[in-house]
């Protein structure tokens, strides 16, 4: 397994100005991440950091590709991502996330690990449905039927010819 700290940014010693990182990212930064579904993949991670006093702005440029296994078929396919994402580090009293793109950090401080962040934007990246690329073009929403074995008309009659029994038991029932 690989050492996410080298994902880790240095922000106490940090100029209010423009910083740029890059990350290769491979399969390996995947296996450090539990329940991962990602055997094979190669993305590169551009990071533009903009440092003021009063906040960080993180802009992550995430293109390349990751190996899916297809729901339909299970054949492996790579799937392209180009993902733009940004995170607005606030400075506060504590470290606590705000909401998805703004989380607030102590002027105390002195690294960010963007280890995680990138992980999950790939992860979100990714679609829901993972279908090899033969299958989208006459990719329909699928409707599943379930049927009898009759067809509506012929169940509507079964019902109109019931068993003489039921109409017995309708009357009792109804009187």
């Amino acid at each position: 397994m690989s050492d996410l700290s080298k994902y880790g940014i240095d922000i106490i010693g940090l100029n209010n100005q423009e910083y740029k990182y890059q990350y290769p990212i491979d399969h390996l930064f995947f296996r450090n991440f539990e329940n991962n579904e990602i055997e094979k993949s190669s993305l590169n991670c551009k990071i533009v950091l903009n440092k003021t006093d009063n906040y960080i702005d993180a802009s992550f440029q995430i293109d390349g590709f990751v190996e899916l296994i297809c729901d339909r078929s299970l054949d492996k396919f790579d799937y392209d991502l180009n993902l733009n994402n940004r995170i607005l580090f606030k400075y506060g009293e504590e470290d606590r996330e705000i909401d998805d793109e703004v989380e607030m950090i102590s002027r105390t401080r002195q690294t960010i690990n963007m280890a995680q962040y990138i992980y999950e934007f790939v992860i979100t990246g990714m679609p829901m449905k993972k279908l090899h690329p033969r299958y989208t073009e006459n990719d329909t929403e699928e409707e599943i039927v379930y049927s009898s074995g009759s067809t509506p008309e012929e169940s509507e009659k079964k019902d109109q010819e019931m068993d003489p029994r039921w109409e017995a038991l309708k009357k009792l029932r109804n009187n």
